[in-house]
């Protein structure tokens, strides 16, 4: 028996803003797991932009010209494993023939493009570029209509097209979401007629089959959002009643989370003068904590950086003083309890006035 392939993904895991207007809004006909992908790689140049990064490399480049953006990216950044020249070019064909279409109100104008345009594959090199048209990519830039965050390397693992959708359409929500059978299909590429009976009914137990339950499955095993669903009948207290729509319940999986991300992500929820970054980056690399019990400290981590200006340091005189009893973690939350009991006190008696704003931004890293 062969061992599995280990799938090896060539980029820096992030997270990365999805947009439901270019994936499912106007492409009904499905895309295959590559052209996915290579969607997440535009969009990845896209994010860094927005951020005011450059992916540029020896082997990426994006370029302006007059009315595209020239893409450049190995071979190797879309296809993994298990692909021939001819899968690549009927993949960059296929997406070029794909029409996005655009009307300007105001001016009354009408146009269209490709998803990209005018593919190369240079088998020698092992490089293939594209472009994107200008107009095409200042609406990926805008990226207004219903937008959604995910890791680019877990959706890049997905096996299908399925699984990666799902995982972008439940990642980051936490309520139930219904969606008709009808719309299912519309937003996963399924033909209405398919998944059909001779009577026209629905073959639910084909969809949950072929398209939930492996779906479920793959983000079961490694996503940090996966999904359980339920049958919603027309008449509830008929089992035997036609089913008019699934209810996705979006299931947290912090085990499969990137903690470097996390810790991002719990950053950017709060502004620079509520968290010190480097005093979470030293409970966690130093103090030996979990992210996950720094995050059920943080109001306190938030008071204690509004009451003590030089926290690091503070949290460096804990650690000093727990070593030489070998103390346990909750003693380490006493003791800055403790300290910021201590400042309240001391600001209290000296009736410190409001610090001014640029002051407290100066005291931390503005870059979380």
């Amino acid at each position: 028996m062969s061992k599995k392939k280990k799938t090896i993904i060539l980029c820096k895991n992030q997270d990365i803003t999805i947009s439901w207007l270019l994936v499912w809004a106007r492409h009904k006909s499905t895309l295959t797991i590559h052209q996915m992908r290579l969607i997440l790689r535009i969009l990845e140049f896209c994010q860094a932009e927005l951020k005011g990064l450059k992916i540029m490399d020896n082997l990426r480049q994006l370029e302006y010209q007059n009315d595209d953006v020239l893409i450049k990216i190995p071979v190797s950044d879309v296809y993994f494993s298990d692909f021939s020249l001819k899968t690549i070019r009927e993949d960059l064909k296929d997406l070029r023939e794909r029409t996005i279409e655009f009307y300007e109100y105001e001016t009354k104008v009408w146009s269209a493009c490709g998803i990209i345009e005018k593919p190369h594959v240079y088998e020698r090199t092992g490089m293939m570029e594209f472009k994107v048209d200008l107009q095409f990519w200042k609406v990926l830039l805008n990226l207004t209509h219903g937008i959604r965050k995910c890791e680019l390397s877990k959706a890049f693992t997905l096996p299908t097209v399925y699984s990666m959708w799902f995982y972008m359409y439940i990642s980051e929500k936490s309520d139930p979401q219904d969606i008709t059978i009808e719309h299912l299909k519309e937003r996963l590429g399924i033909a209405a007629e398919d998944y059909k009976r001779k009577d026209g009914k629905d073959r639910i137990d084909h969809l949950e089959e072929r398209i939930l339950r492996p779906a479920q499955k793959a983000l079961n095993e490694s996503c940090p959002y996966t999904f359980k669903y339920e049958k919603i009948r027309e008449n509830p207290r008929n089992m035997h009643s036609p089913v008019k729509l699934f209810r996705f319940i979006p299931v947290k999986q912090p085990q499969f989370r990137d903690e470097n991300l996390e810790r991002k992500s719990l950053m950017a929820q709060t502004s620079v003068s509520m968290i010190n970054k480097q005093a979470v980056d030293y409970m966690i690399q130093t103090m030996e904590f979990e992210l996950k019990e720094v995050q059920c400290n943080k109001e306190l981590l938030q008071e204690a950086t509004r009451l003590i200006p030089n926290l690091p340091d503070k949290l460096r005189d804990i650690q000093n003083r727990r070593r030489f009893g070998n103390k346990d973690k909750g003693w380490v939350i006493n003791a800055l309890k403790s300290e910021i009991s201590d400042a309240k006190k001391k600001q209290s008696s000296t009736k410190t006035t409001s610090i001014d704003a640029g002051y407290v931004a100066s005291l931390f890293d503005a870059n979380l």
